[in-house]
């Protein structure tokens, strides 16, 4: 088994696996790694001197009450608890309570963001997962949409980097952010979540009928935008409202992934230039079109340009798999900026799936699922190819990391090419079925399969599938392993030097190509 990249007198060296005894060892030069650029190392490595950030007492934001940590007891434990082991890390998990009043917006005829109710009071929850020693605190916080594309809390980036965010002492919060997961919560534990309420203030008979924002009669999702504002203001007060009270909260970042990415979109455009509480954005896998502001709002057409990510002094990262990129259809690309009031990153990921297996083995167990209302099984795709297993989460990873420096530092992450599309507006794709432009990855270049974005039936359109070359297309690309592994290690070592992935995870990918068989 390869053992990992081991540092010895300025050098790096890759061992082979065991079965591979007799073949030479792959040599890397430390100068490869040993630079300072975005993603490199950690984030406590030499840097500039940090930047400010946002107080919460300038942002105007009131800080809700909190209430809490929620007791777990034999008969009572939150939704959604971490299936990752925690303790093992050195990490906890408390849920609290946040109490406070949220105001309804819409847009204006003329495209201003307007206030249409204010002050409706409501009660939400929070998970919040850090290091039990805070020594290890970073002074990071990653503020996650939850999910609520299946009808129940989903943390789907914390699903996608656990692993980064324990690897460096990060805090992640991640906030209940509809009406229908609050439905599940009540489902599965009426007593625990009794107070729980996204109640739609307006009188009954002025209530409107619509269900945006996964609203219902009596609720209003339109709430979000407030509470998840409040959330941050919470964290980067000194108060005793602040669920993370006595650390000291450097940064924090805002995700959300698939419905919840593009809920983060129209944070970002409509709320945040108001708010001004989180330092950067990272918008994973936007998807399900245009989120509008109010649950009776007009549908946005997706081509509205206020569904571009507008100008903003905060960094933001857009991460996009080649399935959200064929969804979108382009229309949400913008240019990359560096200017000081433009900071943007756009990548488009060839081979990516927006679903794949990975995060699956985390999600919450079977029983709280049943418990909840729901069985839920992941995919069972009927695609000629395998399920995915493009590490999209290695991607994402790199981008907090690099988030981080942009934010702390005003260190720029890399730039990437988009997706080559031809005349009319189809990928691109090499002889190996695969596509070209965008951030290029040893997956791709270093091929030993054909990587597709969606699968069959249409509830695995968002799943990922792969076809593995044969035999005879692998020896014509590789005469042995070694060939194989040089390669890959020469792509992957790119990627950490440019800052697309972080040491940790070029580690495991270089594992997983050294003990594969290929091109057997």
């Amino acid at each position: 088994m390869l053992d990992g990249w081991q540092k010895d007198r300025g050098m790096i060296w890759s061992t082979r696996n065991a079965r591979l005894a007799g073949a030479a060892m792959v040599l890397v030069t430390t100068a490869v790694l040993a630079t300072t650029s975005p993603g490199l190392g950690t984030r406590a490595s030499a840097a500039p001197a940090p930047q400010s950030g946002v107080p919460a007492q300038q942002s105007g934001v009131p800080v809700p009450s909190l209430i809490g940590p929620i007791p777990v007891t034999a008969t009572s434990h939150p939704f959604g608890t971490s299936t990752v082991d925690l303790a093992s890390h050195g990490y906890i998990e408390q849920e609290f309570f946040m109490r406070g009043q949220a105001d309804l917006y819409d847009y204006d005829a003329h495209g201003d963001v307007v206030v249409t109710n204010a002050d409706a009071p409501y009660e939400n929850r929070i998970i919040v997962r850090r290091p039990a020693d805070p020594r290890r605190f970073s002074g990071t916080v990653v503020v996650e949409i939850m999910n609520m594309t299946n009808g129940w809390d989903l943390d789907r980036m914390w699903l996608t980097s656990h692993d980064e965010y324990m690897r460096d002492g990060d805090a992640y919060v991640g906030v209940t952010s509809a009406p229908n997961t609050v439905a599940a919560l009540k489902t599965f534990d009426p007593v625990r979540y009794a107070p729980v309420s996204w109640a739609d203030p307006r009188p009954a008979a002025q209530r409107c009928p619509g269900t945006a924002l996964n609203s219902s009669a009596d609720t209003d999702g339109g709430l979000v935008w407030d509470i998840f504002s409040q959330v941050g203001a919470a964290l980067k007060s000194g108060g005793p409202d602040n669920p993370l009270h006595g650390l000291h909260v450097a940064k924090v970042y805002a995700t959300g992934y698939s419905q919840s990415g593009s809920y983060l979109v129209r944070y970002i455009n409509a709320i945040n230039p108001r708010a001004h509480v989180y330092d950067g954005f990272l918008i994973g896998a936007a998807a399900g079109g245009p989120r509008p502001l109010d649950k009776c709002s007009a549908p946005i057409p997706v081509a509205d340009p206020r569904n571009i990510v507008r100008p903003t002094p905060q960094p933001v990262i857009r991460i996009q798999t080649q399935t959200d990129f064929y969804m979108d259809g382009g229309y949400s690309r913008r240019p990359d900026s560096d200017a000081p009031g433009d900071k943007y990153r756009l990548y488009e990921v060839p081979g990516a799936s927006h679903a794949y297996s990975y995060t699956a083995s985390f999600q919450p167990s079977p029983e709280d699922l049943q418990k909840a209302g729901f069985t839920y099984t992941y995919y069972n795709c009927t695609s000629p190819g395998l399920s995915t297993d493009f590490p999209m989460h290695y991607l994402f990873d790199a981008a907090q990391v690099n988030l981080d420096k942009w934010a702390r530092y005003g260190t720029p992450p890399p730039h990437a090419p988009r997706i080559e599309v031809d005349a009319q507006g189809n990928t691109v794709l090499d002889k190996y079925g695969n596509a070209l432009g965008g951030v290029r990855t040893p997956w791709l270049d270093v091929p030993i399969a054909t990587y597709y974005p969606s699968s069959t039936p249409a509830s695995c359109f968002l799943q990922g599938q792969r076809v593995p070359f044969t035999p005879q297309q692998l020896a014509s690309l590789y005469p042995d392993h070694g060939y194989y592994i040089r390669a890959f290690i020469a792509e992957t070592v790119r990627m950490v030097r440019e800052g697309w992935l972080t040491p940790p995870d070029a580690d495991a990918a270089i594992n997983t190509a050294a003990n594969s068989s290929v091109p057997r």
